[in-house]
């Protein structure tokens, strides 16, 4: 893989954090969010050859697409790697062969062809390669987020007899290199795909050489965004089904953080993780649950009645529901009495505006704390039994405290240890196990501090 030197090495900082997944093998796809694309033709240092390399010892790169990994293609040498990828990833889809390489001989690379240094990041989660010399050098010395995993394989510098251009584009939408020998691809980008630049030729392959073997049996089942059967799920709000398709609730939630899950919409109410804060209103505005069961949506009901049962069986006293579903109407209402008594800025750390409250999904919960005297308020609620207990033990049920203490700046309200959020329970178990303390964070979505 080559690289422009020069502007280059000082954008390596830049990049926002990918997930493209790599293994053993070459990977030949580079990604480095935030690297700004390089003018065309502007390669690293080219290295002299006294006579052509050998194409015979040369052997193909397996290319890999995934559009859960952000459009990120995977390019590996190593057979085994590849046949694995096809038959148990179903992130990945196989495209074929493109461009070939030369191995390293006994360490070195093989005569008239240039090594290629690879560096891995545990940062960014991916390889970086290049050929320019002073550029791994400024890697090695300077640069704490890469690590050096020194030369993999070998490239021709060179245009000579028997070796054809590996071409380099960049797009900034995907923060993503994609390089291919194929002149057709390569021109059907350059001339109608704008989300790609074409920044000149990469390196020389050779046209022919070894033959490597077929990868053989079914592919995977496709995963994610890619996978038979998401858009139906998804048009039945199957929320079950639709991270059972991304391969379990974890990787769901990293998927939906990481970018890599635009099909799946966070403004469905019908759905349990849909994102409701000062920046994300409920859609439509005046929606209301299809089903309520006691002030709570119909199918989230039961794991309410079996918190509450639990908390009393487990001696921490009972809890009661006070406020569950409320409609933009009396949300309204609501808003109007705290900005009223507290001015704008203290109100709306209390009370949400219409149309931008969990409580008319009707999977919120505000709870109390009950006695023998009867049930306190809700700001008699923290540092009670019934409060620890919930605040240790509601994920178990598919509830998370939505606004925990200190994180104001993220939410935009006051720490309400009696809000409760339905998420369902394979997801709040992951937010448990994960130590996440706001929703946002969560889904990787902005901070919604204000309106």
């Amino acid at each position: 893989m080559w690289f422009a030197i020069g502007s280059m090495a000082a954008m390596r900082f830049r990049g926002k954090k990918s997930f493209v997944r790599l293994l053993s093998g070459l990977a030949a796809a580079v990604v480095l969010g935030g690297m700004m694309a390089v003018a065309p033709h502007a390669l690293v240092e080219p290295a002299a050859a006294d006579s052509a390399p050998d194409p015979d010892s040369s052997r193909p790169v397996y290319r890999f697409w995934s559009e859960g990994y952000g459009n990120s293609h995977f390019y590996t040498l190593d057979r085994d790697d590849a046949q694995n990828l096809h038959s148990t990833d179903g992130w990945w889809t196989y495209e074929g062969t493109d461009f070939r390489v030369w191995p390293l001989e006994n360490g070195s690379c093989p005569e008239a062809t240039v090594p290629v240094h690879r560096f891995w990041s545990p940062k960014f989660t991916s390889h970086f390669y290049t050929v320019s010399r002073s550029e791994a050098d400024d890697l090695r010395r300077g640069d704490p987020n890469w690590d050096d995993e020194g030369v993999r394989f070998c490239a021709a510098s060179e245009p000579g007899s028997g070796l054809t251009a590996v071409h380099r584009f960049w797009s900034s939408e995907f923060n993503k290199h994609f390089y291919t020998a194929n002149a057709s691809e390569a021109e059907h980008l350059r001339r109608n795909d704008p989300k790609w630049s074409y920044e000149g030729v990469a390196m020389y392959a050779p046209t022919s050489g070894a033959a490597s073997p077929p990868l053989t049996g079914e592919a995977a089942p496709r995963m994610g965004c890619q996978a038979s059967g998401m858009s139906s799920a998804i048009g039945a709000h199957d929320a079950a089904q639709i991270v059972r398709l991304f391969g379990g609730a974890g990787v769901f939630r990293d998927a939906v953080a990481s970018g890599r899950a635009d099909c799946v919409p966070l403004d469905d109410p019908a759905l349990p993780w849909v994102l409701v804060n000062k920046q994300n209103p409920v859609s439509p505005i005046d929606y209301v649950p299809a089903s309520l069961n006691g002030g709570l949506r119909a199918e989230v009901a039961g794991s309410y009645a079996d918190m509450q049962h639990d908390a009393a069986g487990a001696g921490a006293g009972s809890i009661a529901l006070t406020s569950g579903y409320r409609s933009y109407s009396t949300q309204a209402g609501i808003h109007r009495y705290q900005v009223d008594r507290l001015g704008v800025e203290g109100g709306e750390r209390l009370a949400a505006r219409p149309g931008y409250s969990e409580h008319q999904l009707g999977l919120a919960a505000d709870v109390v704390a009950c006695g023998g005297g009867g049930c306190g308020s809700l700001y008699d609620f923290a540092g009670t039994s019934q409060e620890r207990w919930v605040r240790e033990n509601s994920w178990r049920y598919g509830w998370i405290v939505r606004y925990e203490h200190g994180q104001t700046g993220t939410t935009g309200y006051n720490a309400e240890p009696w809000h409760l959020r339905y998420i369902g329970t394979d997801l709040a178990r992951v937010y448990h196990d994960g130590g996440y303390r706001t929703f946002e964070t969560f889904l990787g979505s902005p901070a919604a501090p204000n309106y």
